[in-house]
Parts: structure tokens; C-alpha cells; sequence
């Protein structure tokens, strides 16, 4: 799933990276996001692997479980967290796992600590933290490790 996917960037390679008998959740609060999304997959075999999906604005709403959720960019500007991780959490398979990644700019490094804080309240381990330039990040598991 890429959460808050905007104009499909990281939707498009995660689709090409499932392969045909793979499917990636392209969720966003924007109808015009996902109109973006819509018209670069248009006619091709992407179409099948990529379902549009527009959320509401205090809830991602998609049912079935995911391998895989990417947030980038994104977190922060959710109202609750708590909430929203939990709702992740839900969604998520067993071992499934949660990548964030926050802008720097946006996001203090006490402020992302408070996050994975309420990921780990939510029932997420830390996995590791990969580099990703000028952000800071953290993949996370459903379930303890």
C-alpha cells in the first residue's frame, strides 16, 4: 500500500516491483491525486495491479490485508496518529511491515521519536532505520520480533 501515494511516484515502481500476480493499494485523501495515478496507468498492465483508493479524512478505510505499507512524507500530517498507526496496524498481515519517512524540515528529531513511540504503542517493533536522503525514517513490524 502506498499511503498517500500523491501523483504515484513510489506507486508505480511498487507496482512494477509485485509483479503481474501482485496488487498495490494507491491511497490518497485527493481525488485529484489519484486522477494523476489513474491517467499515467491508463492502458497499461499496471491497471491491474494498482487499485485507486480514496480515503477519508479521519480514516484510511481499506479492508484486507497488506505485506506492505509506505508513508512517506505523510505522517506528520496526521491529526492522530494514534489512531491512524493503529488503523495500519489493522491492516497490516502478521509480520507485515510499516516503512516511515518524514522530512527533516517538517519533522524534529524529538517529534519522529514520539512517533515510532506511539508505533510501538500500537504494537509495532522497530526493524531498522535505512538512509534515505534528507529524512528521517524507521521500518517497523507488525508484531513483535
Amino acid at each position: 500500500m502506498d499511503l498517500g501515494c500523491g501523483p504515484g511516484f513510489f506507486t508505480i515502481d511498487m507496482a512494477h516491483m509485485v509483479g503481474k500476480p501482485g496488487r498495490v493499494i494507491a491511497s490518497d485523501l485527493q481525488e485529484g491525486m489519484l486522477q494523476k495515478v489513474r491517467d499515467k496507468i491508463k492502458g497499461t498492465d499496471l491497471e491491474e495491479r494498482i487499485i485507486l483508493h480514496k480515503c477519508e479524512e479521519n480514516k484510511i478505510g481499506v479492508s484486507g490485508n497488506v505485506d506492505f505499507v509506505l508513508a512517506f512524507y505523510m505522517v506528520h500530517e496526521v491529526p492522530d496518529q494514534e489512531e491512524f498507526l493503529n488503523e495500519i496496524g489493522a491492516i497490516l498481515k502478521p509480520n507485515g511491515q510499516l516503512l516511515i519517512v518524514e522530512p527533516p524540515f517538517h519533522v524534529s528529531k524529538p517529534a519522529f521519536e514520539k512517533m515510532i513511540d506511539k508505533a510501538r504503542n500500537a504494537g509495532f517493533t522497530l526493524v531498522e532505520r535505512p538512509k534515505v536522503l534528507f529524512s528521517k525514517t524507521a521500518v517497523l513490524k507488525k508484531g513483535e520480533q
